[in-house]
C-alpha cells in the first residue's frame, strides 16, 4: 500500500500556476520560466528520492556524471570577463563601474545556460570587514597599475577613457 502525498497539490484555477505569481504583471520572462521550470524539476526529483529512500549507491554515479558535466561545461566554454562598458540601448556605454561577468554555455549546443554579473565594489566589501577592503583597494591600485603599464606599451596613453574601443571590450563581442 502506497503512502498518501503530504502536499495538496496545486489546484488547475490557483494563483500559483499564473504567470504572476513568478515574475511581475506581465508574467516572466523565458529566463525567468526557465529557472521556475528547474526549481520545479529539482524539488520533484528531491522529493521522489526522498519517497524512494534510494541507497546512496544509487545515486552517486549520477551525482558524479553532472558534476562532470558541469565541470567540463565550465572548462571549455566558461567566461569570466572585467568590463567597464555596459548597454546602452543598441550602443555600449562607460558603466558606472568596473563589473564581473562569469557566462558558461553548454558544450554540445553552445547555448548559454549561466550568465551572471557582480560589481566589481559589491564582491569587495560583500564580507563586510574594513580590513579586507582595505587590502583589496591596495591591490586593486596595483592591477590599475599594471593594467595603465599595459596600456602605455600596447595601446596609447591609459587616459583615453573607456570610448575609445568600447565596441572591442563589449562583454558580448569579447573572445
Amino acid at each position: 500500500m502506497q503512502d498518501e502525498p503530504t502536499e495538496t497539490p496545486i489546484e488547475p484555477d490557483s494563483d500559483e500556476n499564473e504567470p504572476e505569481a513568478y515574475g511581475d504583471e506581465d508574467g516572466y520572462t523565458s529566463a525567468e520560466f526557465h529557472n521556475v521550470i528547474q526549481k520545479q524539476i529539482a524539488a520533484a526529483a528531491l522529493d521522489t528520492l526522498v519517497a524512494s529512500k534510494m541507497d546512496w549507491a544509487t545515486i552517486e554515479p549520477f551525482l558524479r556524471a553532472a558534476r562532470n558535466i558541469s565541470r567540463g561545461d565550465f572548462q571549455r566554454t566558461g567566461r569570466i570577463q572585467v568590463h567597464g562598458v555596459a548597454a546602452d540601448g543598441e550602443a555600449w556605454s562607460e558603466a558606472e563601474e568596473a563589473y564581473l561577468s562569469l557566462s558558461v554555455a553548454d558544450q554540445d549546443d553552445g547555448s548559454e545556460w549561466l550568465s551572471e554579473t557582480w560589481w566589481l565594489s559589491d564582491l569587495v566589501v560583500a564580507g563586510g570587514d574594513p580590513g579586507q577592503v582595505r587590502e583589496a583597494v591596495g591591490a586593486i591600485e596595483k592591477s590599475l597599475a599594471r593594467l595603465k603599464a599595459w596600456l602605455d606599451e600596447h595601446g596609447g596613453p591609459a587616459g583615453e577613457g573607456a570610448g575609445a574601443g568600447a565596441e572591442s571590450t563589449a562583454p558580448d563581442e569579447a573572445d
